[in-house]
């Protein structure tokens, strides 16, 4: 049997209500919301107490203004000293809080009743029931998120206007009262709403914090899962490079050509493969926060020289070459982490050699400016597409190319060589012009005059 909306919204709430984690957050907020409220009193309280017109005993008006008071500090006190109250008991702030609430709704209920009684619907007495319905307003929105409360608050702010203008007063004193009590029945109804919906919002909200906190920690959990198998990949997998590659330095004459194609297939793929696992591997350190930069002053040229150097086999493979355009001095210095820089450069240099047409050069030129030096690395590939640009140093970013002759890789090179370069305090960047090729360029500081590099 299907439930109707009402009683299964109904049965739901009563389920909210019961759950010790919501109605402590429930509650917590209801102490915020309240402390506007009490302020509300004093200002309504100031208000009838400095005017004259109300012909009344003033007496009484102050006897009932010193209780408002009173309740309103209580309140305060409950609502300023939530954390400490509520851990020292519960059950008894929210009694205590209840009480303030009813207390001061009928305390103002009788300012109500005698200015009613007493006003004639004078222009006192009207402003004591604008003053009422704007208390019964608000107190619905402070009071959603107590149970039954709202209820109460409103009820108990109705019981002592009924009785002395329905009791005594002319037809047309009735008549308001009868107003304020369509009007306060309107706003139970809204506040029963408001109450519902406040928390059905509260239960969607904690549900979101607990889905978000489980995808972080299934993410941390993949994260960590991949580095790990990664980690156990590389060192195997170095171990079968460097063997390939000593086959292939030390094979003999005698060697059947066809073999030799198969070790030279195997020695290449698997740094391929090493390339791969190493971009994963920096790309969970970067999600960590864990990649480390040991900055320091250092020679700029050495380490170009041996990216290049280094770099060089690769760009064989696509008949590629390498030219450095210009030099700076062996004495110039920049603030840097020599083993990342190398990391950098082999990133934009693989990049440039992928994206060139074979036979064609890659340029590497460096240029000193305020305070830094930029290297910048110039291919005369297809460039990079206008509508990729702006996702070009993003994670797996790849754009598409017409080449056939290139592989594709993790997409990892360019956001891993933005993070080392930002954290080397320096900043990347590129030029490009469709057809014409790309520059990509990065700035690294220069090291103050007097610094000497390390043995």
């Amino acid at each position: 049997m299907k439930l109707t909306p009402y009683i299964r919204r109904n049965r739901n709430l009563r389920d909210l209500l019961a759950h010790p984690e919501y109605r402590a957050e429930a509650d917590r907020d209801l102490a915020r919301r309240s402390v506007a409220g009490v302020f509300t009193y004093f200002v309504l309280w100031l208000i009838i107490y400095a005017t004259r017109q109300l012909e009344i005993n003033r007496v009484l008006m102050e006897f009932l203004g010193f209780l408002l008071a009173a309740f309103a500090v209580a309140r305060l006190y409950l609502a300023l000293h939530f954390d400490g109250l509520y851990a020292a008991g519960k059950q008894r702030w929210r009694f205590l809080f209840a009480l303030g609430n009813i207390l001061s709704a009928l305390t103002w209920g009788g300012v109500c009743a005698l200015a009613l009684y007493f006003n004639n619907l004078g222009p006192t007495s009207l402003m004591v029931l604008l003053a009422t319905a704007g208390i019964a307003a608000g107190g619905i929105v402070m009071l959603a998120p107590a149970p039954r409360l709202g209820g109460i608050f409103l009820l108990s702010l109705l019981l002592p206007i009924v009785p002395f203008p329905l009791a005594t007063g002319p037809s047309s004193e009735q008549a308001v009262v009868l107003l304020i009590i369509v009007f306060l029945l309107f706003m139970l109804f809204m506040w029963r709403r408001l109450h519902i919906e406040y928390w059905q919002a509260l239960a969607l909200r904690a549900e979101l914090v607990r889905a978000r906190e489980a995808a972080e920690a299934a993410t941390r959990a993949k994260g960590q899962f991949i580095a790990n198998v990664s980690h156990e990949l590389r060192t195997p997998l170095t171990a079968i490079v460097g063997a390939l590659d000593l086959v292939r330095s030390r094979a003999s004459e005698n060697v059947p050509a066809q073999t030799m194609n198969l070790i030279d297939m195997a020695y290449q793929n698997g740094r391929h493969l090493a390339t791969l696992i190493n971009d994963i591997l920096d790309f969970e350190k970067l999600n960590a926060g864990g990649m480390s930069f040991n900055c320091r002053p250092i020679a700029l040229m050495p380490i170009i020289r041996n990216a290049l150097e280094l770099n060089h086999s690769y760009a064989g493979r696509y008949r590629v070459a390498f030219v450095l355009e210009n030099t700076l001095p062996e004495e110039t210095l920049v603030i840097a982490d020599g083993q990342r820089l190398l990391q950098v450069m082999a990133n934009l240099l693989s990049n440039a050699a992928k994206h060139s047409p074979l036979g064609e050069n890659v340029f590497i030129s460096l240029q000193k400016t305020n305070g830094s030096i930029r290297v910048a690395v110039r291919d005369k590939g297809a460039g990079i597409p206008e509508a990729f640009r702006e996702h070009i140093f993003g994670k797996f970013a790849q754009a598409e190319s017409s080449s056939t002759n290139k592989d594709s890789g993790t997409g990892l090179g360019l956001a891993i060589s933005k993070a080392i370069v930002e954290g080397m305090g320096g900043t990347i960047g590129f030029d490009s012009v469709a057809g014409q090729g790309a520059t990509f360029h990065f700035d690294l500081p220069l090291a103050q005059s007097g610094a000497t590099a390390p043995e």
